[in-house]
């Protein structure tokens, strides 16, 4: 694997100063995390004259096992830099603009499969609307079903108001930022787990379009979400975040989505994933310590079948922490136990992995971890 140097830092002056001092060897790749409080076109003006590739977004919290007290950081940027074969892997910043996001997908999978004839993503999205199922499965259109394909939605510190990825000079608000390895050099995989379980009774989305819903059971969507957590609409949006829809598809299997975005006009809600019109949803909730230990078994038992990672990346859900605390750190801890290896991540408002079945799919509420290392 190649050498590898991470760190935090709370500031961009602070994050200039330690890449600089990185002297063991030259970086060509940088992966940063930053909490919207750094100031993020600062920091990307300050990491350009660098010269440096940059995979980047900013989060609702930092996570960081390398040698620091704490994994979880507030208003900080986790960054690692590595001296990665430039051969070996390409980044590149997509607007949406006017596109849908499934067509913004195809545009992401289309460049990967252009770039390596094995391609593995990594991405991260800007934006409270964006749809990310519709993303995953652009690029799987384009790239094919079985792509490894990992990442997450960007946050901004619980605020719900504006999002941002970031690379070489430019930042978006409504794209994604896209790392993407040759799969034929270097192995990229990992695992998915929720804990998330279903509470009440079953109802009906009645009407919706793409992540938009404007009806459950024929009544608007803010209207039974206020009903049912019993709260004001100031108060809907973050206290909303940790009740999120479990969806029962028509195949059997299920999928949670969080509302992101409100729209009390029209009575809307925007949700960071596909609920389609005519599905089976229920509210659902985590019981804490049940939820990470159930994260805690799943990650043994792949370490099990995957013992070897040089670098662990790894996406979680800000509901996860809000829910569970500091027993959130068992899951993070267990993972650079069990791998002996750095590891870096964010807290995100979606996830995108692999369940134990090797499925990639758009979460919400759940734990994805990524494996990297180069293939012997």
């Amino acid at each position: 694997m190649p050498n590898t140097s991470c760190f935090s830092a709370f500031s961009a002056d602070e994050l200039i100063e330690k890449y600089r001092q990185i002297h063991s060897f030259r970086p060509t790749l940088g992966i940063i995390f930053s909490s919207i409080a750094l100031d993020i076109p600062d920091l990307v003006a300050a990491l350009g004259p660098e010269g440096i590739p940059v995979f980047g977004c900013t989060t609702a919290g930092e996570i960081l096992v390398a040698g620091e007290a704490e994994p979880f950081l507030d208003q900080s940027a986790v960054c690692c830099f590595m001296d990665f074969d430039p051969a070996l892997f390409r980044i590149s910043l997509f607007e949406r603009g006017e596109e849908t996001s499934f067509s913004l997908g195809q545009r992401i999978g289309t460049w990967g499969s252009r770039q390596f004839s094995k391609p593995a993503f990594i991405i991260a999205i800007a934006g409270l609307k964006n749809d990310g199922e519709a993303i995953v499965h652009g690029i799987q259109q384009a790239a094919g079903i079985s792509v490894p394909l990992f990442g997450g939605m960007a946050g901004d510190d619980g605020l719900m108001k504006d999002t941002f990825v970031f690379s070489g000079n430019r930042i978006s608000h409504d794209g994604a930022v896209v790392l993407v390895f040759d799969a034929d050099k270097v192995d990229v995989h990992g695992i998915a787990s929720s804990g998330w379980v279903g509470i009440g009774a079953e109802m009906l989305i009645t009407s919706s379009e793409g992540n938009t819903v404007h009806t459950i059971n024929g009544r608007p969507a803010t209207g039974v979400f206020k009903e049912y957590l019993d709260v004001k609409d100031d108060e809907l949006q973050q206290i909303g975040i940790n009740f999120p829809l479990l969806i029962r598809r028509p195949d059997g299997t299920e999928v949670l989505r969080t509302f992101l975005a409100v729209d009390f006009l029209k009575g809307s809600l925007i949700f960071a994933g596909s609920v389609p019109q005519g599905s089976l949803v229920r509210f659902s909730s985590s019981f804490g310590y049940q939820t990470i230990g159930q994260a805690v078994r799943e990650l043994e038992e792949y370490h099990t079948v995957h013992p070897i990672a040089s670098l662990l990346l790894l996406f979680s859900c800000i509901a996860r922490y809000r829910v569970a605390g500091s027993m959130a750190a068992d899951e993070v801890l267990t993972a650079s136990r069990l791998w002996n290896a750095p590891l870096a991540g964010f807290f995100t408002y979606g996830e995108i992995g692999h369940n134990r079945l090797g499925t990639c799919d758009f979460y919400n509420e759940t734990l994805s971890l990524v494996l990297i290392s180069l293939r012997k």
